[in-house]
């Protein structure tokens, strides 16, 4: 999670320099598979807690909508922008954490 937030800080300073561009692109579209692979570990985990049935269903709906967005731009990332890869990975995940979150304190 510290990393995806480092990464998150820096791509929106670094937005900023028109001249950095193709390098952010790279910083992102590089850091890209780390994100996906936490966020799956963690809807794995949410997954499993759900199971019990002890999870609202409101918490269970919006972590599958989040993690549907990101898996989408997990297996193609080429199909969004480096930005809006990183935007939509980033609320996906902080959306599956605070699921899993939500999962631990029903439990």
């Amino acid at each position: 999670m510290r990393s995806l937030i480092i990464v998150s800080a820096a791509a929106l300073v670094l937005s900023a320099c028109t001249t950095t561009t193709g390098s952010i692109d790279t910083a992102i579209q590089k850091n890209l598979p780390q994100i996906c692979s936490a966020a799956a570990t963690a809807h794995s985990a949410f997954v499993v807690v759900a199971s019990t049935g002890n999870i609202k269903p409101r918490t269970v709906a919006r972590e599958a909508v989040a993690w549907e967005a990101l898996e989408t731009v997990c297996k193609d990332p080429g199909s969004v922008t480096a930005a809006t890869a990183l935007v939509k990975a980033a609320e996906a995940y902080a959306a599956i954490t605070l699921a899993v979150r939500e999962a631990k304190a029903a439990s």
